[in-house]
């Protein structure tokens, strides 16, 4: 029974506060977990609603979070008269892991879901952050080779040309995954790759084999090109994360410039020799080869995801999410439809395929975004408008590089509407996990 004070009303019950060390570990804890999320590429948004329902579920209550595109707060408000526990984790690495996002996204269903304790949880993050990756360095080398072979035959190439753009692209993973293992910063990385591609490409040409050394730049560029911080940096924009927006947006814009400064040097290099490089389209296929393309797409989709070390059991539905992109994509511009339209329709389909196939599969959306906008990203846009800023044609060149921005930003916009209008509403979102319950 509550007790009454003189004046006859009750007095405050004061429980007793959680015990301090006790909080920092649960701070701790979500922080790793964290931590593995905004490393592999989630936006801020996921980061901060796993971050506190983790915590949630460890019994502290009232947590806050900020999280920027380095670094992760969380901040536990015991009381409005007492000092908050707060704690910070430094995110200096961010290399993908999408096995690892999963196995979070897992963990913290089934901790907020009462399925598994918070000792066994904590040791189950434990297992997550020292695993090693589930493939080994040369079979991603042969997803990223396959990705960039896949994306060298829709825009057109030919066995030759498709053969060329495998082995450039085994040998562009090799040669950055080697400055990177020595911390070189991926703007350099990225510069080396596109000179590598690019000095292939010349190579080619100069012994007259009668193909388009573009399209070898372009499917060797493919792997540096940022899309997937692209996606998550308008993601962060829409959602209100404008800082940590602001910083990605700048990393996307940094990393291209890697790849514009080495594409340039060799071409200015080049054109010393007396060498030209031809600007060329990527040609318009007729209806008879849509199946190869989808093909092409499927195989382009599953190179990326196996290249960001997907589980092996999500790599068909990745290829799933490509073929229906770039289908989707076909399919309206035939019918005459704006570049940047068809792209934003199609990105559309993929956030709504992502988000199902995440759910069916107990896995992440990233894995299938990041998957299904590749065949869809605008290679050949980006390197024809370089071409033509190291030509000295400044008008054209920027005119195709806003063009590839524009495509960008309805990629990431499209995705982001997609996975909104495939979620389901609150109140069914709050029905379910009763029933689950």
């Amino acid at each position: 029974m509550r007790r009454s004070g003189p004046d006859g009303a009750p007095e405050p019950v004061h429980l007793p506060e959680p015990d301090e060390r006790e909080a920092y570990r649960v701070l701790d804890f979500a922080l790793r977990a964290g931590e593995v999320l905004l490393s592999g590429g989630a936006a801020a948004s996921e980061v901060m609603a796993a971050t506190i329902a983790l915590a949630g579920a460890c019994g502290l209550r009232g947590v806050v979070c900020e999280v920027t595109f380095t670094s992760i707060t969380l901040s536990y408000v015991r009381a409005p008269d007492v000092a908050p526990v707060t704690s910070v984790r430094l995110v200096q690495q961010r290399t993908p892991d999408y096995t690892r996002v999963t196995e979070i996204h897992n963990l913290v269903d089934d901790l907020v879901g009462g399925q598994v304790s918070v000792p066994a949880a904590m040791s189950r993050l434990d297992e997550v952050v020292q695993r090693r990756h589930p493939y080994h360095r040369w079979v991603v080398t042969g997803f990223r080779a396959l990705l960039g072979a896949s994306v060298a035959v829709l825009l057109g190439a030919g066995p030759l040309v498709t053969l060329i753009a495998f082995l450039t692209s085994v040998l562009v993973d090799r040669v950055t995954g080697a400055l990177l293992a020595r911390a070189l910063p991926d703007f350099y990385a990225n510069v080396v790759g596109a000179a590598i591609a690019t000095s292939v490409a010349m190579g080619v040409m100069a012994t007259d084999l009668g193909v388009r050394p573009s399209l070898i730049v372009a499917s060797g560029i493919i792997l540096l090109l940022p899309g997937v911080t692209l996606v998550g940096s308008v993601q962060d924009a829409i959602n209100g994360y404008l800082l940590t927006a602001s910083a990605r947006a700048f990393e996307v814009f940094v990393l291209t410039a890697g790849i514009v400064s080495g594409v340039a040097a060799i071409l200015s290099v080049a054109d010393q020799l007396g060498m030209s490089l031809v600007v060329s389209q990527s040609p318009v296929s007729g209806l008879g080869e849509v199946p190869v393309q989808l093909g092409a797409a499927t195989l382009s989709a599953v190179g990326a995801a196996g290249a960001n070390y997907a589980p092996r059991r999500t790599l068909p539905a990745a290829g799933l999410s490509g073929a229906l992109g770039w289908g989707a994509f076909r399919g309206l511009s035939e019918i005459g439809l704006d570049p940047a339209l068809a792209t934003g329709i199609a990105a559309v389909l993929v956030g709504t395929g992502a988000y199902l196939l995440a759910r069916r599969q107990h896995a992440s959306p990233l894995v299938y975004v990041a998957a299904g906008i590749i065949p869809l990203l605008p290679g050949l846009t980006i390197y024809r408008g370089m071409l033509f800023l190291a030509d000295g044609n400044t008008g054209t060149g920027l005119l195709l590089l806003s063009q590839a921005t524009t495509i960008g930003l309805a990629l990431a916009a499209g995705v982001i509407l997609g996975e909104f209008l495939a979620r389901p509403a609150p109140g069914k979102a709050r029905r379910s996990r009763s029933r689950r319950g």
